[in-house]
């Protein structure tokens, strides 16, 4: 650690957030000094320092990226995005190395606590790594992890996950995942956090060797790379299967229309929002705008049993029949009326048909335009469940309705008169509270 500048140094910020913005913004050109910074500083300045340091490929940092790996879960927040080679190889032995012995347990064996958190913590690190060592891990992973769903968990791990360990919380994108699972799905947030071509490859391969789950990452690199009209082609009829169609919905449900730039994009969240600051998140655009064949394939029948994808995608509160109906609702093309309109029909039968409402349905019919929704409402507003409150309603008058003010009010003294009556409960429902609100909707 002697060959940096320490000129470069001096010329930091003393100290607080200053000089940690300072230090984040160093390069490749100040690898050295990032490397002296992340052995000496404290505190949010070592971090920052060491983040920086993370995403440069810089193999003089081995030795100390290689003592720090000793404990995964305290680097995990430093080392899960970055692209970096040197990372890379360095994660990869570890992985393959806690693997072997992980897959040398006889079946029924018990899983530790301590493995389990040391799992959770490498498979956080893994995403965007693509050396020749890191596929080597999907590879491993491919021919065998399957054996570990057979392994049981002991007292203390089940007291302290609440769930059998042959699900692992790696992030708040992928909840309660079996191994066999996650690796698929890790493989595709990797391949969108840079698209790096030996990824792509690896995917396509892994596929063809395995198929099943591997299906998701090779059609992420596709709408990443591909016309939209050819990716719609080559990968409808998997759609079309019982079996692969899930794999086609884990990825379209990080697609999303983003109204601000009238493009699609991938959104793609990685890390645990309680695992110490690991969470992070992506939106790259596909290679150009999704096919419409796409979302009028899935409202082609509204009274069909919907699947759930495995990457949760609601954004709404209140109990909704699923996930499938939410990643439809986000793949909805805001600035295309003709094919907004083509698919209200099929929103309006699912909320006729949902014995629960959240926001759900209201939310996208909102989305599309659609203005009659008053029976929806007092529907959400009705049902248990949701536990509605005068705030509720005051919301959602305010946030799913195309009305003028006056029929806002309106319909929010008609629901006062109701609770009223008794034919409709909801809480909190005060008369000071109620003039209050009614007024801020008149305004």
């Amino acid at each position: 650690m002697t060959d940096y500048n320490q000129t470069v140094i001096d010329t930091l910020p003393p100290k607080g957030i200053n000089r940690e913005k300072a230090i984040s913004e160093l390069g490749a050109n100040e690898a050295p000094e990032l490397l002296h910074l992340a052995s000496t500083e404290r505190g949010k300045t070592k971090l920052s320092a060491q983040r920086a340091l993370a995403k440069i490929d810089y193999e003089p940092a081995s030795t100390y990226w290689k003592k720090l790996l000793k404990s995964p879960q305290k680097c995990e927040k430093i080392l899960n995005n970055t692209f970096s080679n040197t990372v890379s190889d360095l994660l990869a032995d570890q992985l393959l190395a806690f693997l072997q012995t992980f897959l040398e347990k006889k079946p029924g064996s018990k899983i530790s606590w301590e493995e389990h958190e040391t799992l959770l913590a490498l498979l956080g690190m893994m995403p965007g790594k693509a050396s020749e060592k890191m596929c080597a891990v999907y590879e491993l992973a491919a021919e065998q992890i399957q054996r570990s769903l057979t392994f049981k968990c002991d007292s203390e791990v089940l007291k302290l996950t609440h769930r059998d360990t042959s699900s692992f919380n790696i992030s708040d994108t992928l909840d309660c995942m079996t191994l066999e699972q996650a690796f698929p799905m890790i493989l595709a947030g990797s391949v969108l956090m840079d698209g790096d071509i030996r990824l792509q490859a690896l995917a396509r391969k892994l596929y063809e060797q395995y198929g099943g789950a591997w299906l998701s990452p090779v059609f992420a690199a596709a709408l990443l790379t591909k016309p939209a009209g050819e990716v719609f082609e080559a990968f409808s009829p998997y759609y079309s299967d019982s079996v692969t169609q899930r794999f086609i919905l884990n990825v379209l449900g990080t697609v999303k229309f983003d109204t601000k730039q009238n493009r699609y994009t991938f959104r793609f969240g990685w890390g645990h929002m309680l695992r110490d600051d690991t969470y992070f998140s992506l939106t790259p655009l596909l290679f150009e705008d999704l096919d419409v064949r796409w979302i009028e394939r899935m409202a082609a029948d509204p009274e069909q049993k919907k699947p759930s994808g495995l990457i949760k995608t609601s954004y709404y509160v209140g109990k909704v029949t699923g996930e499938f109906d939410d990643v439809l609702g986000d793949l909805l093309p805001l600035n295309n009326k003709v094919c907004s309109q083509k698919v209200q029909s099929y929103f309006l039968r699912r909320t006729i048909l949902d014995d629960g409402i959240g926001a759900t349905y209201v939310g996208i019919l909102y989305r599309i335009g659609y203005e009659d929704v008053e029976s929806i409402l007092m529907k959400k507003w009705s049902t248990k469940e949701n536990a509605t409150s005068i705030w509720n309603v005051f919301s959602d008058l305010q946030s799913f309705t195309h009305w003028p003010a006056q029929k806002r009010a309106s319909l929010f003294e008609k629901v006062g008169e109701m609770v009223q009556e008794k034919k409709l409960k909801i809480s909190s429902w005060k008369p000071d509270t109620a003039e209050e609100l009614k007024n801020k909707l008149l305004k």
